[in-house]
């Protein structure tokens, strides 16, 4: 065992869950501990960081732990078997992170799968497979990237999570919404599954998250390959903007949100494999870069936390004619900040892609022709000063940039440009935004013809169906299948391949 060659340190200063050498027993639990499964993310060249949560009865407040730290034994091995460790440790499971655990392995190899699993007295959890980045300076001859958004619980059964289990991903990046503040509207039939509650305080999100990773897919998802993950508005509520509540939103004033959004984002924190210390109130700045050797740079950034809230009053329904705020110089999505890192992080170095991770569509729907045309106000179409200077920033890439987006449940395939309203403005990207998980995109079927004729720049458009996105990059070109589930009803269901696109550097995407 090579444990003095590596280090493993807890995700940041004040952490709430540590390794370390210690004298703690391991009290007797009311049951098996890891219920919700294991995680990995935030992978490097040498590093990776490890998850999981102790919860014998997951559902319940305290999720059946009792209220005392924990030592939770953690093993790292390059096979199955564990019978070439490579490094372990102990960590401390504390009871204000609702028995959590993450930890910063260090010193890996790079490019690179490594088995992983926790231990407490007898009990073992799940084994799970954690990945390396290639190492710096290394294009990486292939490398499978998968990405998904909005799984709201009761809108579908999880097919396409199983598929992804399935699916031999090296990474897979998450865009937002990984779980719902509030339950699926009345629709004919009802919810297709039971539990969902709207949270408001900590333990409302915690069960929440509970609740999501008590489905064998998603636990399955995680288990397979490590995770790099932003929030949206549903970790919190629903279509906040900063500190400004939507009007539908629990959470009457800027203050009320501000209270919900520190419980919100703890729970988030907790249940997410992340290298971040944790947030001590409403703020958490999330945003980080990632590479995949000199392949390609992940930019994970957060559209929400920052925004400038508009005061259209369409806003309120997010379908509107833009306003004066839309077009002020210092409306902005990301913050002055964040902007300024990710124009940095796109500029520097050499690679062959630049990814941004984003939570909102970036490329224009334009639902009416001329001076009437009304717009999406919630995504960047309600921003587009702000979304001039992050298509001049993607201009300024030194590889050749994509966008992955979630959000509006439904599948999506666009050019980027400098001016989405002239047909011959130069490209810039391409976007591809993922369909929901499980969240459906009905309501939009009525107007994706609209605003395809209205939006020349809009390569393919489908609204009817869940799903995910699973990406194959090399240098020489990036390749994404769009993976659509036939029976949202059914976690057996076929998750066929529907359509397949086909992008080289340089040049614009094209349909395989």
């Amino acid at each position: 065992m090579a444990t003095g060659a590596l280090a493993a340190c807890s995700g940041g200063g004040g952490s709430a869950s540590s390794t370390t050498t210690t004298t703690l027993a391991a009290p007797r639990l009311s049951g098996y501990p890891f219920t919700l499964g294991v995680a990995s993310g935030d992978p490097t060249a040498e590093a990776v960081v490890l998850w999981t949560r102790l919860a014998p009865d997951a559902l319940e407040v305290g999720g059946g732990m009792p209220a005392q730290p924990v030592p939770v034994r953690w093993e790292v091995a390059t096979d199955d078997t564990f019978g070439d460790l490579v490094a372990d440790g102990t960590a401390v499971a504390e009871v204000d992170a609702a028995h959590t655990v993450h930890v910063d392995v260090q010193g890996l190899e790079p490019g690179r799968p490594y088995a992983y699993r926790f231990l407490v007295g007898r009990d073992e959890s799940p084994v799970g497979r954690a990945v390396t980045m290639p190492a710096a300076g290394d294009r990486a001859a292939a490398f499978v990237l998968g990405q998904v958004s909005c799984s709201r619980w009761g809108d579908a059964q999880w097919a396409a999570y199983r598929d992804l289990a399935e699916s031999d991903c090296d990474l897979v990046v998450c865009c937002g919404d990984y779980i719902y503040e509030r339950g699926p509207e009345d629709r004919a039939g009802g919810a297709v599954r039971g539990g969902q509650i709207t949270a408001v305080t900590l333990d409302d999100y915690r069960y929440l998250y509970a609740l999501h990773r008590s489905d064998e897919h998603l636990r399955a998802a995680h288990a397979v390959a490590p995770w790099a993950v932003v929030w949206d508005d549903h970790e919190t509520s629903n279509n906040y903007v900063g500190e400004t509540p939507d009007a539908s939103s629990e959470s009457r004033s800027p203050a009320e949100l501000l209270e919900r959004r520190a419980a919100a984002y703890r729970a988030w924190w907790e249940h997410m494999p992340v290298r971040f210390a944790p947030p001590t109130g409403p703020d958490l700045a999330i945003h980080q870069a990632l590479d995949i050797g000199a392949l390609a740079r992940l930019h994970l950034i957060d559209t929400r936390q920052y925004r400038t809230p508009l005061a259209c009053p369409e806003a309120v329904s997010s379908i509107g004619a833009r306003c004066a705020t839309s077009f002020a110089p210092a409306t902005t999505v990301l913050g002055g900040e964040q902007e300024a890192w990710l124009a940095g992080s796109l500029s520097e170095g050499e690679r062959t892609w630049d990814v941004v991770v984003n939570q909102i569509v970036l490329h224009q729907w334009r639902f009416a022709p001329g001076d009437d045309a009304i717009f999406n106000l919630d995504q960047w179409d309600g921003y587009p000063v702000a979304r001039n200077r992050m298509t001049d920033a993607l201009a300024d890439a030194v590889g050749e940039p994509v966008v992955l987006t979630g959000d509006v449940h439904s599948s999506w395939v666009a050019d980027l440009t400098t001016d989405f309203d002239d047909p011959a403005a130069p490209r810039v990207g391409t976007e591809f935004v993922t369909p929901g998980i499980s969240s459906p995109g009905d309501e939009l079927a009525v107007i994706t013809d609209v605003v395809q004729e209205n939006s020349p720049h809009i390569r393919y458009v489908e609204a009817g169906h869940r799903g995910w996105l699973r990406h194959q990059i090399s240098p020489e070109s990036w390749t994404a299948e769009i993976r659509h589930v036939e029976d949202p009803t059914d976690a057996a269901s076929a998750v066929p391949v529907v359509g397949t696109w086909v992008l080289e550097p340089g040049q614009p995407v094209e349909q395989n």
